[in-house]
């Protein structure tokens, strides 16, 4: 991650929007939903306006929060919509919207992504021929359509999306000739409905008969079909031009439905926590100390790092202190990485492939790129791991995709969970989250087994926390941790977090994620499949097995 190591801010979306309808009980004042209530946008920038629609009996101003902040509304006359500024301090991806008799699975994902971020569109090979042709012709089809019943302000965004040219599109990955998804290891990975299908195509006809909330509504919407691969797609970038970022991300699903999804092209930016404990000692010895680790190998195996560094650099610095020790432009962030991951299984291949800048922005289609070259690798031999220590709040629909791509093709990924300072500013009712750590749960496989009372399952996407090396529990700069109120998903394991190399201090669950990565590459080396990685919590109890740690000679 950046953020005491990568806070990578992965944004991006959920597939389709509008949450469902909810019957609200009906009792003066309170709201009750005439149809399907819902969201737009699904996505929204703090400070930019969103509404809620399809509710009716409502005050014509009031009060609702996004998440555990407090926003006013009011109603749009021209639209019967509720407009709402989302606030300046709103915790970014996710985030319930809470209003008095209103459904209560509304939600907004708010956009936390650097100034001038574009939208990344994928569009379905097949379909490619249609989106470039009929691109401006479908905006203009919705913007008659919306003239006279929709707020003032996506009237405008049609307009003026409508009046740019149709975007270039590449594909993301050469195709290769009979490369497919294997459907027996694809079948290991539970994919919900809602990420299995695609909406079915609308065209020229159905937008001109159509209103927004009607396009918005999926109780409306017929029986789905299977997705594509996402390294199939083809990709291209739509300039926002100053139009709010999240409408325009909205509206290009809404017209190609099925056949386009977006992301925002950029996330991310860096930030980083007596005596240190183990000062300048090499890693291989803190986690012989700590985890009984007698030395790995991870022969046969190869260790992707997606992050700042490529074969020959490695540009990120950072500056901080750790403990009572101060550093300046300490270098690398990726290679850093690569360099604990090889510590703890000297055997296995690194390979570095850069997708963040030396800012610590980091590129939505580098990032799907870089995956889907491991899938190619994976197709054609070999066992392979991946280290992501970049994340965000925003969850990305094109990572998602790619994650489960090499997941269907037993490629584990080793994910960190993020740091405390994501849920910075953020108060009670505020859900911190972090993406792709979060999405953990998801990539769940097999049969459960119990273990101490609990009920498990392994995952091919392991959310990684750091564990504290000196007082042998989970470490106060993990997220959520001395936030009360705060929501978080947990993580589902935890490791080591603080390493020295070269003189400097690298600290964080960016730091953590690699160590896993290692376990995983050695295990991989001599068993098959992936080990089960419980969370433990007690304190002062190794937070990885020895048996697990130690499993290959």
């Amino acid at each position: 991650m950046i953020r005491t190591a990568f806070r990578t801010r992965l944004p991006a979306l959920l597939p389709l929007l509008l949450l469902g309808a909810v019957q609200a009980q009906v009792s003066a004042p309170a709201v009750t939903a005439a149809r399907a209530a819902g969201v737009y946008p699904r996505a929204a920038a703090p400070g930019e306006t969103a509404w809620i629609f399809g509710l009716k009996g409502v005050a014509p101003e009031g009060n609702l929060n996004v998440g555990g902040q407090t926003t006013g509304y009011r109603l749009d006359p021209a639209s019967g919509w509720l407009a709402f500024q989302v606030p300046k301090a709103a915790a970014g991806g996710p985030q319930t919207l809470t209003l008095r008799g209103a459904p209560q699975n509304l939600r907004l994902n708010v956009l936390t992504v650097p100034p001038g971020t574009d939208a990344l569109i994928y569009v379905r090979p097949d379909a490619a021929k249609t989106v470039q042709a009929e691109y401006t012709r479908r905006l203009q089809a919705l913007a008659e359509a919306c003239a006279k019943s929709c707020p003032a302000e996506v009237q405008t965004v049609l307009k003026r999306l409508g009046a740019q040219p149709s975007p270039a599109l590449t594909p993301i990955t050469a195709p290769v000739k009979g490369q497919s998804v294997t459907p027996g290891l694809a079948a290991r990975v539970t994919v919900p409905p809602t990420l299995a299908a695609r909406a079915p195509l609308v065209n020229l006809t159905t937008l001109k008969a159509a209103n927004l909330p009607q396009l918005l509504n999926p109780a409306a919407r017929p029986p789905t079909a299977p997705t594509d691969s996402i390294c199939s797609a083809l990709a291209g970038t739509v300039p926002t031009a100053g139009l709010p970022l999240g409408q325009v991300l909205t509206l290009l699903e809404l017209i190609f439905a099925g056949d386009l999804q977006t992301d925002p092209t950029r996330v991310g930016w860096p930030n980083q926590a007596k005596e240190p404990p183990h000062a300048k000692t090499p890693p291989a010895t803190v986690l012989g100390r700590l985890l009984n680790f007698k030395g790995g190998s991870g022969k046969g195996v190869t260790i992707h790092i997606l992050d700042t560094a490529s074969p020959t650099e490695d540009p990120f610095t950072y500056s901080g202190q750790y403990y009572n020790v101060p550093f300046a432009d300490r270098p690398h962030h990726g290679r850093a990485i690569g360099e604990i991951a090889q510590a703890v299984a000297p055997g296995a291949a690194v390979q570095y492939q850069p997708v963040c800048e030396k800012d610590g922005t980091c590129s939505t289609l580098k990032t799907v790129q870089a995956l889907c070259a491991v899938a190619a690798e994976a197709r054609r031999g070999g066992r392979h791991v991946v280290n992501l220590s970049v994340g965000g709040p925003n969850p990305t629909r094109g990572l998602e995709l790619a994650l489960r791509e090499v997941a269907a093709l037993g490629v584990p990924t080793a994910a960190s969970y993020g740091n405390r300072d994501d849920c910075a500013r953020l108060v009670a009712g505020d859900r911190c989250n972090h993406y792709p750590a979060d999405w953990t749960r998801i990539f769940e496989f097999g049969p459960a087994v119990n273990l101490a009372s609990r009920s498990l399952r392994p995952t091919m996407l392991l959310s990684v926390a750091g564990w504290d090396i000196a007082s042998g529990q989970l470490a106060t700069y993990n997220r959520g941790v001395g936030n009360p109120g705060i929501l978080s998903e947990a993580p589902s394991v935890q490791a080591p977090g603080e390493f020295w190399l070269g003189g400097y201090p690298y600290f964080g669950t960016s730091f953590a994620a690699p160590v896993v990565s290692g376990v995983l590459a050695n295990w991989m080396s001599c068993q098959p499949g992936v080990p089960l990685l419980p969370l433990t919590n007690t304190p002062g109890q190794a937070p990885i097995a020895p048996s697990v740690v130690n499993a290959c000679p």
